[in-house]
């Protein structure tokens, strides 16, 4: 199968074998020469930074997000971190010992049972109003929900991985409504399934949950745009209470609770407040768990901007045992 495991590899080796696009953009060098800048996969799922320099218009149209290749490459070191540098690379075909699915990183979790949990929690709603929006907006989404992620290369960054993320937070909303008794538990749950649906506007995913590049709404409006109003449009069709129509606009809006995050207004009731610790919670444990999975034993990770810059450590204790 010839294959490359890319947490083993060090700088100076030589690399002959399959692996996967995550990511690819087309750059211009200094001297005008075109660049791929991509991101790379292995069928652990280990992704490292590749180049490959002077590349041809028929290698743009050729190897793009979400192809499996074959590669002939070397590992070097770029300002402390490892890189891979391509000097040749082929498509894989049908001959070859492997597919793409040996390469794409799924949910723990079915699709289908995600997906029913949704239709069941929205079914036990007692306000009708927020009954049909947001089931009108699950379903407006229900293709995409099969296959996209929830964010371009940190957490959740895998196929389904958008639905795996709501999903995971349904189940925290859920117990933390039984705590909290005094919230409005059917707009909390309404708000945690709809409060990301515009990132399937904002990213360009193909059917593996590989994302190449931003949309150009995705770039001039961003997904909390484009999430309340494809709420107010539905909103206005079905008719709905312009109260409900608010409050779950309102969520969507304040759910990344700074400015610089995109939100303009921070929570003001305490449904938008949960939501925005839920999210928080979710897509933190979600980078940690992914970053841990790199790292030996005692070893600290290099300091990770998305998590505020720390440096995630992994614990010397045997976590085996630990429920799930």
């Amino acid at each position: 199968m010839n294959p490359i495991n890319l947490k083993t590899v060090k700088k100076g080796d030589d690399l002959l074998g399959y692996v996967f696009i995550k990511s690819q953009l087309v750059k211009t060098s200094a001297n005008g020469s075109r660049y791929f800048n991509m991101t790379l996969s292995d069928s652990e799922f280990t992704g490292m930074n590749a180049k490959m320099w002077d590349v041809k218009e028929a290698d743009e149209e050729e190897f793009v997000t979400g192809k499996l290749v074959k590669i002939k490459a070397k590992v070097q070191e770029y300002n402390g971190n490892l890189q891979i540098i391509v000097n040749r690379m082929r498509l894989a075909n049908e001959g070859d010992p492997v597919t793409v699915d040996d390469f794409v990183e799924t949910v723990p979790v079915s699709i289908a049972q995600m997906l029913k949990e949704f239709d069941d929690t929205i079914a036990a709603f007692k306000n009708e109003d927020l009954k049909k929006l947001t089931a009108a907006l699950i379903d407006d989404k229900r293709a995409m929900l099969n296959y996209f992620p929830a964010a371009k290369r940190m957490h959740h960054a895998i196929k389904g991985g958008l639905l795996y993320h709501s999903w995971s937070m349904l189940q925290i909303g859920k117990a933390l409504a039984k705590l909290y008794s005094f919230i409005d538990a059917d707009l909390l749950f309404a708000g945690i399934m709809i409060h990301d649906l515009g990132k399937t506007t904002e990213m360009q995913s193909d059917a593996n949950g590989s994302v190449n590049d931003y949309s150009p709404e995705g770039k001039l409006l961003g997904h909390i745009i484009s999430g309340i109003v494809t709420i107010d449009e539905f909103g206005k069709k079905l008719g709905t209470d312009p109260e409900v129509v608010m409050m779950l606009k309102h969520m969507v809006l304040s759910h990344h609770y700074e400015p610089e995050y995109g939100s303009p207004v921070r929570p003001m009731f305490p449904e938008a407040e949960l939501l925005h610790h839920i999210d928080i919670i979710d897509a933190r444990m979600n980078t940690m768990a992914r970053i841990e999975e790199g790292l030996k034993p005692g070893a600290f990770s290099e300091k990770i901007w998305g998590l505020d810059g720390i440096q995630v450590y992994h614990s010397k204790e045997d976590h085996s045992n630990v429920l799930p």
